[in-house]
Formats: C-alpha cells, sequence, structure tokens
C-alpha cells in the first residue's frame, strides 16, 4: 500500500542520536544498553527475518520467520527491523537499545517519514514514539 498524502506530520523528525550508519561496535561492549542483530536473507531455499537480542555476550531471546518466495531481501530486512523495533518498544522505559542492521537501504527508508514502503513507515512511527531505540 503505497502512502499518501503525509504519513505524519512534515515538522516530525527522529532524534539526531537515533539513526546512525556509523558501525555500531562500540555499543556491544556497553552493559547499559540492549542490543538487538536484525537479518534478512534470500536463498535458493526460501526468504527469511530474523533478529536476536544479546545480553552480556548470550542470547537473550530470538525471532525468525520464514517469509513468501516473492519477497526480496529488502523486505526481509525491513521485516526483521521492523520485529525487531516492536520487541524494543515493549522493553521497560529505563532500557536503551541499539538495533544493528546491515542493510543501509532499511535504515535509510525507516529513518524517512515519507517513505512509500508501508513498513518502513510503521517503524518510523515505532521510534518516533521511542526516541530510546536507536538504529545503526
Amino acid at each position: 500500500m503505497k502512502a499518501t498524502g503525509w504519513s505524519t506530520h512534515p515538522s516530525e523528525h527522529l532524534k539526531p542520536n537515533q539513526i546512525s550508519f556509523e558501525d555500531g561496535e562500540a555499543y556491544i561492549a556497553r552493559k547499559d544498553i540492549i542490543n538487538i542483530f536484525t537479518d534478512g536473507s534470500k536463498t535458493e531455499h526460501g526468504v527469511g527475518a530474523a533478529f536476536c537480542v544479546l545480553t552480556n555476550d548470550s542470547r537473550a531471546y530470538q525471532w525468525y520467520a520464514k517469509l513468501n518466495e516473492n519477497n526480496t531481501v529488502f523486505q526481509a530486512e525491513l521485516t526483521a527491523l521492523h520485529e525487531a523495533v516492536i520487541y524494543a518498544s515493549h522493553l521497560p522505559n529505563h532500557n536503551t537499545s541499539k538495533i544493528h542492521v546491515d542493510n543501509r537501504a532499511s535504515i535509510m527508508a525507516s529513518s524517512n517519514s515519507k517513505s512509500t514502503n508501508e513498513t518502513a513507515r510503521k517503524i518510523f512511527k515505532i521510534l518516533l514514539s521511542n526516541p530510546r531505540i536507536k538504529v545503526s
């Protein structure tokens, strides 16, 4: 479904520190941040999306799904990011989450309030109301 008109008010923007194209490796060692890693892929075996949460160097939670064969890698990457953002938005408010994404196009689409991609707009809206969630 394509966006018609403004999906959010033009004055609404994400916090400057919410989106980064820098390598998030510096955050991984920090114990005060919940690190979430996403991935989407398409192979001869199918299309899938996943994320995992690492706490103190151990996997605390994981989510994965097999998607329709017609989905693209971009759609798989966005699906993984969307599910990770939903997960992070349900964490206690005192927790800061860093979502590590290996697909720059997903980050760019999700940080654009005028994205034509419905999933990217959903991610943007969740990030807008949860400034403690960071994406890089």
